[in-house]
């Protein structure tokens, strides 16, 4: 009986041996807090960055349908949105591609808390249920134009509004404001590549432009 009580207080934690093992686990919580946080804040950054990437595929697919270039470029007559470009409206080239869109939920990222999902791409869709710009002057052929991205930007300091608005290469001073991302933004090439970035680096990517003049068409 001895013997086995001897047996029973050796395999048994001590006092100051739980308090190591505690101890030893609040410094991991402490060390792995961080990383879970972080995670926890790049999640919608990363979800609007895949949101971007399908929206450049929704544009490829739809020109593979023999055709050579985006929807904006073609006239209503012959299956684009070429003379609805004036508009301002974003929602109604999205909804010319609706048979290649299948998933309204990648149009708006999870940090813009002012638009909705909508339900479908007809009854009701409007640019209410959209967080991204199109470039609308883009071209295919030229990789490096803007053709779609976060909708929080700025010209010249000043936050641009709904509709159509217009920039030049040669000073393009485009920034992103506070209002998504915490002043950067995702940005999708014409060559469907998918780039997060602050206002420096779009503003050397607007530079980088085919025409002296480019239009976006913001929601």
């Amino acid at each position: 009986m001895k013997a086995r009580l001897l047996h029973s207080n050796r395999c048994a934690f001590t006092a100051v041996e739980l308090l190591m093992v505690v101890a030893i686990l609040l410094l991991l919580a402490l060390l792995l807090f961080p990383t879970l946080h972080s995670t926890r804040a790049h999640a919608p950054r990363t979800q609007c960055h895949n949101n971007l990437r399908e929206i450049g595929l929704v544009f490829k697919t739809w020109e593979l349908g023999s055709r050579d270039d985006f929807v904006m470029v073609y006239s209503t007559n012959n299956g684009g949105t070429a003379e609805l470009i004036d508009t301002g409206g974003v929602f109604v080239h999205f909804q010319l591609m609706s048979n290649e869109l299948r998933w309204p939920k990648i149009l708006v990222c999870p940090d813009d808390k002012e638009k909705t999902v909508a339900t479908n791409l007809n009854s009701g869709f409007s640019d209410r249920n959209i967080s991204y710009f199109i470039g609308v002057d883009a071209r295919d052929p030229f990789q490096k134009m803007l053709l779609s991205g976060d909708r929080n930007l700025a010209l010249n300091n000043q936050p641009l509004k709904p509709g159509l608005s217009a920039f030049v290469t040669n000073n393009p001073q485009l920034s992103w404001t506070k209002a998504i991302h915490n002043s950067c933004g995702n940005i999708l090439f014409a060559d469907g590549s998918v780039e997060f970035t602050d206002s420096k680096s779009l503003s050397l990517a607007a530079q980088n432009q085919a025409f002296a003049t480019n239009r976006l068409a913001i929601p």
